[in-house]
């Protein structure tokens, strides 16, 4: 519960909301910002209520050296998430360093979180869907219908052409029935919902022991001048420097992409392309060779035939040479020792389509700079942050031969 009290003409009014923040951001904020609102609200609750330590002087936070055991699921699930880079020895976890892993993994993150938010607000009888699972089923059965009886009309009088343009059409119109099973206040809700909304802005950005004022202002959309980013929001994962407590102690590590386009390509299979790019190569070069016997001997009377010729020339040499570069590479890669790197994970990205995906993992070697390296899904989908991980890469290609999560040194 949160007491917030306001001066009216000299007496004391106070607003109560007997519900967390979360639950008011589910109440008062539309479903794109709910995960931010809810999420960040909770972390600066919890942070008043003494289950979390943040000290906001040097941007740190980590838990409390008894965990707190009676932690609702939506707290749990941030509280796991705010202090899971805490590790015994490493000390305080910067804040900047909180992120929700790669994409892949933000959003499985985001969508547990939601569905515990939900489940709170229905389980406290304060939300419902808007349209109930009879009426939306029914109005589904209608649409369809409607829509099935169209098609089978233009079909029947020859107009088959106009049905795709129709599908567009049905799609387009079928996202606001989408938006029906939407959770909205309902009941007492509907009354937390408006108290929330007439929340003041507190005095001051900080988090003081007891005072929950500024996580219920944040839950209900309050802006507050000073107040530090939420760190889970979509472009937290992906900001730069990294955050690594190699050696004991937090600092700053940039993340860097491989050089070369052929980075993180397996060197047999760049090497398998060389035959055809032999032939290739080969044919165009015996082209240039006799357009420039044709040039030599005077059978030439264009003048572009010149300048053509040399461009071709030049650009021959310098595909050729990139070509001859990769296949050196190749082979150095196939002859020569791996490269053996080891230390704790300060970046997971992953990159998802319909036809490809990829998965890219950066450790903290002890240098300046942590490179991008491509891993499989079944490692990626176990890595965590500060696990410590073994590479065997090779040394020009940058390829991953082997990859396994080691214990972290003592």
């Amino acid at each position: 519960m949160i007491l917030i009290f306001r001066v009216e003409a000299h007496s004391y009014s106070a607003i109560v909301i007997d519900e967390s923040p979360a639950v008011v951001a589910l109440l008062t904020q539309p479903p794109r910002r709910l995960v931010v609102a809810a999420a960040y609200a909770t972390m600066l609750d919890l942070a008043a209520r003494g289950k979390i330590i943040v000290d906001e002087r040097v941007g740190t936070v980590s838990p409390p050296a008894a965990h707190p055991a009676d932690l609702s699921p939506v707290e749990r699930h941030v509280f796991d998430t705010v202090t899971a880079r805490d590790r015994a020895g490493s000390g305080p976890a910067p804040i900047d360093g909180i992120d929700l892993g790669s994409d892949r993994q933000a959003k499985a993150w985001r969508e547990r979180l939601v569905e515990l938010v939900h489940a709170e607000g229905r389980q406290r009888g304060l939300v419902a869907p808007r349209i109930t699972g009879g009426v939306r089923a029914l109005v589904w059965l209608l649409f369809l219908g409607f829509w099935a009886a169209v098609f089978l009309y233009l079909w029947r009088i020859g107009h088959p052409g106009v049905i795709s343009l129709l599908i567009l059409v049905t799609l387009g119109t079928a996202q606001p029935l989408t938006r029906m099973k939407r959770l909205v206040p309902r009941g007492r809700g509907v009354e937390v919902a408006a108290t929330a909304r007439r929340l003041e802005r507190p005095a001051q950005a900080r988090i003081v022991p007891g005072d929950r004022r500024l996580a219920y202002a944040v839950a209900a959309g309050v802006a507050v001048p000073g107040l530090a980013p939420a760190p889970f929001t979509e472009s937290a994962g992906s900001r730069t420097p990294a955050w690594s407590n190699r050696g004991g102690t937090w600092h700053r590590v940039e993340v860097s992409e491989g050089r070369g386009i052929m980075f993180g390509s397996s060197p047999g299979v760049a090497l398998w392309s060389l035959p055809g790019a032999i032939v290739f190569f080969g044919g165009w070069l015996l082209t240039l060779g006799l357009i420039s016997a044709d040039l030599l001997d005077g059978q030439a009377h264009a003048l572009w035939a010149y300048p053509a010729t040399l461009a071709g020339w030049a650009i021959w040499l310098v595909v050729g040479g990139f070509v001859t570069r990769i296949v050196y590479q190749g082979l150095y890669d196939l002859t020569h020792p791996v490269r053996v790197l080891a230390g704790p994970v300060v970046r997971i990205e992953s990159s998802e389509s319909d036809d490809s995906a990829s998965y890219r993992v950066a450790v903290d070697e002890g240098g300046p700079k942590a490179i991008l390296y491509n891993v499989d899904q079944q490692l990626h989908d176990r890595l965590r942050k500060d696990m410590w991980l073994r590479l065997e890469v090779t040394p020009k290609f940058g390829h991953v031969r082997t990859a396994e999560i080691v214990p972290a040194p003592e």
